[in-house]
C-alpha cells in the first residue's frame, strides 16, 4: 500500500476518533441506554476499523496470504 495513502487513512481515522468519541455519542442517553449503546458502538467500530491498525493489517494480509510470512512454508 502506498505510504502516503496509509498515512492519510491513519490521520483521518485519528480525527474521526477524536470527533466521534464514545463519550460525545452516548452522553445524551440515560446511563443504562448509554452503556448498551457504548457496548454496541465499540463492537462495530472494532470490526470496521481493524484494517487501520498496523497489527491488524498484518494479520489480515497474513490470512489472505499476501503479507510477510513468519517462516518459510514447505510445499510438496
Amino acid at each position: 500500500m502506498d505510504p502516503e495513502l496509509r498515512y492519510s487513512f491513519q490521520r483521518n481515522f485519528q480525527f474521526l476518533q477524536r470527533v466521534f468519541s464514545m463519550d460525545t455519542l452516548v452522553k445524551p442517553f440515560p446511563p443504562a441506554m448509554g452503556d448498551y449503546a457504548s457496548h454496541n458502538l465499540n463492537f462495530f467500530t472494532r470490526i470496521f476499523s481493524q484494517f487501520f491498525d498496523n497489527e491488524d493489517i498484518a494479520a489480515a494480509q497474513k490470512s489472505l496470504g499476501i503479507g510477510q510470512e513468519e517462516k518459510i512454508r514447505k510445499v510438496r
